[in-house]
Parts: C-alpha cells; structure tokens; sequence
C-alpha cells in the first residue's frame, strides 16, 4: 500500500505556535530569564593581561643537526600549551609572588593552584609560532605580575626540560669516558710491553699483513734454495771436468780449459800467437821433405809450440779444477750457514707467534676503544655546548597592566539571548507536533498508508453543517464515480478504534448519495448492537434481510448480525450442499444488484472478526480515521490488515478535522467557503442534472 516515494514532512510553524502558545512563551520567558540572570552575573568589568611566547619552528640548535629534538611542530606546541598550566610550574609560579599581590607568603596552597589553572588562558594565536598566556579578572591589579612570573617560570623550566635527564647523561657519558681511557690505557701497556719482547716498533693491525718472522723465514728459505743450486751446479761441474767422455780421448776437462784460456785475455793472446807461429810453420813445412834441415827444424819448433800450447792447457785445466772445488766447498758452507740460520729463526718464529698474535688483536681493540671515546668526548661536549644555548621557547612580549576593561558585548549577548530565545520558543511547538503521533491532517494519511485519502470530512461542531455537508457531498460524489468507473457496489466503513465517527459517516453519506438519485442501502453489520444472538430455526435467511426494504428511496437501515451468526450451520452444510457461496456473500450479492450502493457500518477492524469477513466480501474497504485522535500507529496497523487479507479495494475517510489542524489549502477553502457559500445551500451537479432529465 506504499507508495515508492514518502511524501515531505509537513511542518506548520504558524499553526503549531497557535496551538502552543503557552508553551512557546513559557519557554521564551524562561530563557530569557535565565540567560538575564547570568548576563547580570558576567556583564561585570573585565580586565586582561596577557604575555606572548615565541614557540622557534626549528630549534635554534648550535650544532649542525640533533635527532633528539625532531618533533612534528603542532604537537609540540599543543605539548607546550598544556605545560604552561601544569602543576608544579603554577606552584612555583605562585610561590613568587610578591605578598602585594599574593597576600601570602609559602608554598602554593592547593586551591590557588587549581584556580589559577581555571582562570590561565594558555592558546595559540591562530597559525602563528606564537602563543598567549593571558589572565583575566575583576581588577587589574597584580594581573600583569602574576602572567609575567607564571611565563618566567615555565621559559626557565622549558629550557632546563629541553633535554630531559641532561645531568644524568652527562654522568653517565663521563663515566663511560673514564672507562674507556682505563681499558685503553692497559690495552696499550700490554702492546708495548709484547713489542719490547718482539723487538719490533709497530705491529700491523690488517689481516693480510706478513708476520715479520715469518718474512725474515721466507727470505732464508729462498735464499737457502739458492745456496743449494749453487752447490749442485758446482758439484755437477766439477763431476763434468773430471770425467771423460771415453770416445775421442778428448775429456771435459781441455774443453773448460779451452774456455778458461778464452776467458783470459793473457792466455787467449798467447795462444793466438802460437796458432799463428805453428801455422806459419806448417805452411813452410808443406813443400818440403821430411829430411831437409828447414822442416826438421821447423818440425822441432812445432813440437815445442805443441809442448808449450799442452803445458797451457794443463795448467789452464788444474787451474780451472782447483776453482771448481773451492766453489762447491763455498756453497756447502754457504748451505749450511743458512741452514743453521733458518733452524734458528724457525725457533724464533715458534716461540714469538702467541705474543705477536696477541699484539695483534690489541691493535683492532685499542682503535675501537679509541673511536669509543671520541665519540663520547664528542657527545659530551655537544650537550654541553646545547645546554648554555638560548632554547626554542623565549618571551616576545611582557604582559603589561591593562588600562581599562575590556570592550563589552553585552548588547550583543542581549541580541544574541533573544534570538536564542525565539528561536527555542518556534522549535519547542513545532518539536511537540512532530513528536505527536496522532493524525491531524491528509499529508499524515498518506505518510501512513501511501495514498491520499478518498474524503476529508471537517468537525460539524465547530464548522456547522453548512459546510461540513459540502464535504459529505464531496465524499458522496467520489463514491458515486467509483460505482460508475469501477463498478464497486458494497462498501465496508470501518475503523482503527472505537470513536471514529463510522455510523454518522455512513448516515450522513447514505442521504448524500440519496441526494444523488441513488439507491442506497445502509446495513448496521454491528456484533454488539444488541439484537441478541439468531435463533435457531433454519428458516433465517440471509434473503429475509433483503425483503424487508420500502420500494421508496428512503435509506433503510438492517442488522446483519444475526445473518453472520448462523454463518457455522451454513458451512457446515455447504460441505454436503456442495461448494457454493455463502449466505452473507448471496446476500450481499443480491443487495448489490437491486441497489446502487450498499453501505455497511461495521465494528472496529482489529478488534471484529465479523468486519475481516466482510472486508474479503465487499468491493471496498473505507477506513474511517477521526483527526486528533486516531494514531499513526493504528492506523498503520489496520492497513497491514487489509494488506494481508487482500482487500478488493481500500480507502480512506479523515473525519472530524478542526479548524486548528488543517493545512493551509484546507483553510483557504474554508475561507471562500465562508464567504460564498454560508448563507446559500448548495446543490449537487448531478442531482440538478438528474432533475432537469426528468423534466425533459
């Protein structure tokens, strides 16, 4: 039955205030009153000193950087803002003052810190890097010293928290200095003292450095390797001259003799000049016979040149021998020298390998500590550079004692105060009928239900019937189009709850259709209209309460009640008749073809079983729903009724509307209605149409 769209909530600002108008003036009174009573209260003088803090963006840090002090700006100034009021800043604070102002001496009591805490103004002067520290009061006397003491002790206190524990740290460091240079100190000794044992001056600290043992050993290993090819080469020489070769009678030993003879210029030119004479000799000798005294003679001096060439080979050959043994008697000695030397190094080497091993590893240790303490000394000497600096918060301007009272808003608060007021005083009404969940209005229907509703009928009592009967006539030309467009002949007018108004709606209704030209029958289908119970004879039919009609058009009013109480013996024997339609439904039936509209008044729908059967008979369902009394809720929940039933046809009457409900097109129409129609009477179209066709 709803609609896709729900329909705006209707709000009458003017009419709620009508209906509520004690209630808005009560409320505008009280607010009124109670914001006077405490504008009396605040309209005092005020006065205001105030001093402003410069909060650095970046600390004015002396070193280069300092992670320690790496903060987002705005949470460090938030931080700051809260620190101004902290407890034990405001107590030393207060302590400080002078007895003029404070009226005291001692330590800070406990309630003057708690209201002074109240009363500081601690904010951030918008986006800047500013802040104020302002303190307002009734005097302005001793304002400027209590704001400039209480800004001294929070810059003092700041700059000694910039680095928070700097005195422990600073002990710390130093003994981790102190330390360092011991452990130093013994690495040291213990180095010095491993290289007087090494008889070395340094020792180098890099892995792929050589042991100097172990390089002096490496140089005796060659050097002996060396020595010991020497001496074989010398050995295997000597073996060479002395022995022959056995073939040509030719030994090794005139072939070196032949070298040692070249080797020496002497000896070389002596032999050059003896070849030279033995070839002159030969070639003198060549054409001669061996018997002449020139070749004898010649032939002598060549056996004396040969004799004296042999005795030079000799000597060169012993000479030469003599060399080669003095040479492998050198390099066995020189052999065994390096040895010897080797051996005692190797020792050497043996018993210096832990001590330079450890002299060693203390070169790494000793650099280690060594930049340890650099970097302590270091950071000492940072902090203590950082601790006489100026700090990030400093005082940009002193608080000054103000020379007269701050500009007052009173007319402004007052201006303020009435529109408050006023506009407390609208919402409260207005508040009270949205909250209200009765129904008042058409807009109210069709937030519920989802359509508008088929009549609107106005409180006779307080509009007359003058014009309540234009809306009863309205309502009966609306029923009268359904029968013509529709077909629908039976109507059910029931309601939510009891006091709907259904049987006056239905009275009223069945003469203003009469007034149509239409044949109208009104049935009372009332459980509790005291007609007592059907009896039991069988002969009661439901066609009985359609015979006892007037042939005339005057409305007639039965009771179906009885009919609907003999509804079990007539289904008990439909099931042995067969499956046809049930008395009530027959009669209902022929009531619709022997007249144009069947009008049935009955009981409250939640409440009567009898009116959920009929509502499943009829063609339509009328839902009468009284304005200013109905709620929301029943009516949402005889709509879910018919919903589940599966109505032919649902609508909707809003009864008894007051002058005082209705939306602003209703009084508008009440309005002409007043000012054309009061003193005429009105006549229905169709009832003049009707006139003039019988006429004619």
């Amino acid at each position: 039955m709803n609609s896709s769209e729900s329909p705006r909530l209707n709000i009458n600002v003017f009419g709620s205030l009508m209906r509520h108008w004690f209630v808005a003036v009560m409320v505008f009174i009280v607010l009124v009153g109670c914001g006077t009573y405490i504008l009396w209260k605040k309209a005092k003088p005020v006065f205001e000193s105030h001093s402003v803090v410069y909060v650095a963006p970046k600390f004015p840090k002396m070193l280069a950087s300092d992670s320690e002090v790496e903060l987002p700006y705005d949470s460090y100034v938030q931080d700051q803002i809260q620190t101004v009021t902290r407890h034990d800043i405001i107590g030393d604070a207060i302590a400080k003052l002078p007895y003029s102002v404070r009226k005291r001496s001692g330590p800070a009591l406990p309630y003057e810190i708690q209201v002074l805490q109240k009363t500081l103004d601690v904010k951030r002067i918008g986006s800047t890097y500013e802040m104020s520290i302002g303190l307002s009061g009734p005097s302005p006397k001793g304002l400027a010293d209590i704001v400039n003491t209480i800004t001294d002790t929070y810059i003092e206190r700041t700059k000694s928290e910039e680095f928070y524990g700097l005195d422990d740290r600073l002990n710390l460091l130093h003994q981790e200095k102190d330390r360092l240079q011991k452990e130093m100190d013994d690495r040291l000794g213990e180095q010095a003292q491993l290289l007087r044992q090494l008889g070395v001056a340094t020792v180098s600290s890099v892995q792929s450095a050589n042991n100097p043992y172990d390089s002096t050993s490496q140089q005796l290993r060659e050097q002996l390797a060396n020595a010991r090819m020497q001496r074989q080469a010398a050995e295997a020489q000597l073996a060479a001259v002395e022995k022959t070769n056995g073939s040509g009678g030719t030994t090794v030993a005139d072939s070196s003799a032949d070298e040692a003879i070249a080797s020496d210029s002497g000896l070389s030119g002596m032999r050059t000049t003896l070849n030279s004479r033995r070839a002159a000799l030969m070639q003198e000798m060549s054409g001669l016979r061996p018997d002449h005294p020139i070749y004898q003679k010649d032939k002598e001096e060549l056996d004396s040149i040969e004799a004296t060439m042999n005795d030079l080979k000799g000597k060169a050959g012993e000479h030469l021998h003599e060399k080669l043994r003095q040479d492998v008697a050198r390099t066995r000695m020189i052999e065994l020298q390096l040895t010897r030397e080797l051996a005692e190094k190797t020792n050497t080497a043996t018993s210096a390998a832990p001590k330079f091993q450890r002299a060693t590893e203390l070169g790494p240790q000793i650099d280690s500590l060594q930049k340890a303490y650099s970097a302590i000394n270091e950071r000492i000497r940072d902090l203590d550079l950082e601790s006489s600096s100026p700090g990030s918060v400093h005082v940009s301007s002193r608080a000054l004692t103000p020379l007269g009272p701050e500009q007052s808003k009173l007319r402004m608060l007052v201006l303020l105060l009435i529109v408050v007021s006023l506009a407390f005083a609208t919402a409260v009404p207005v508040g009270i009928d949205l909250l209200d969940k009765r129904i008042f209005t058409a807009q109210d229907v069709e937030q519920v239900v989802g359509f508008h509703p088929l009549g609107v009928l106005l409180d006779s009592y307080e509009f007359g019937h003058k014009i309540s009967d234009e809306y009863y006539l309205r309502l009966a030309a609306g029923i009268d189009d359904a029968v013509r467009k529709s077909g629908a002949r039976t109507f059910l007018f029931t309601s939510p709850t009891h006091g709907c108004g259904t049987s006056t709606v239905v009275n009223e209704l069945s003469e203003k259709l009469r007034s149509l030209d239409l044949r109208t029958w009104t049935i009372m289908a009332s459980a509790f209209d005291g007609l007592g119970s059907a009896p039991d004879d069988v002969s009661w039919r439901s066609e009985l309460v359609l015979q006892r009609r007037i042939k005339s058009t005057e409305i007639q009013s039965t009771a179906l009640a009885p009919v609907l109480s003999v509804q079990d013996r007539t289904t008990s024997r439909m099931g042995q008749e067969g499956s046809g339609p049930s008395p009530v439904a027959r009669a209902l039936h022929h009531a619709g073809e022997q007249y144009d509209v069947v009008l049935i008044d009955a009981d409250p729908l939640p409440i009567s079983a009898h009116t959920e059967y009929l509502a499943r008979l009829t063609d339509a369902t009328v839902i009468v729903v009284e304005s200013s009394a109905t709620t929301k809720q029943e009516l949402d929940r005889a709509a879910r009724l018919l919903e589940r039933l599966e109505v032919a046809g649902v609508a909707v009457v809003l009864n008894k509307i007051t002058l005082d409900r209705t939306d602003h097109a209703l009084k508008k129409e009440l309005r002409t209605y007043q000012q054309t129609y009061m003193n005429r009477r009105p006549v229905a179209p169709r009832e003049t149409d009707r006139r003039e066709k019988v006429s004619a």
